[in-house]
């Protein structure tokens, strides 16, 4: 189906399209940049696009760090334990709310726990 300049295509879950594997495996890594970098619909990002993006704190190297486990993560800082773990295996993204308290958590954790105690 196409509307004015965009094209929708609906894939079949049973018919995936098909990848020329080894035609990729034959490119060298510089063949395959320039690939990348010559496609127009997956332009890389510029430095200053780079350097006014928001990193969050991966849920699960965080809790790592802090040497937690998911249920201690979770009683530490107030979070259901379901989110969590949905969180680490993907099934669902921080909102910006979580994100903000992920960041703070990462900078300083004990300030948030204790923020949290009262």
């Amino acid at each position: 189906m196409k509307r004015g300049n965009i094209t929708k295509l609906r894939l079949d879950p049973k018919k995936p399209p098909k990848s020329d594997w080894r035609a990729f495996d034959a490119m060298s890594e510089e063949e395959r940049h320039r690939a990348a970098v010559s496609d127009p619909d997956a332009k890389p990002a510029t430095d200053g696009q780079l350097a006014r993006a928001r990193r969050v704190p991966s849920v699960r190297a965080l809790r790592q760090k802090l040497n937690l486990t998911q249920e201690e993560f979770a009683t530490r800082f107030h979070l259901p334990l379901g989110t969590v773990r949905d969180w680490e295996q993907g099934a669902h993204r921080p909102d910006k709310a979580a994100q903000v308290l992920l960041t703070v958590i990462a900078r300083d954790p004990d300030a948030v726990a204790r923020a949290l105690e009262g």
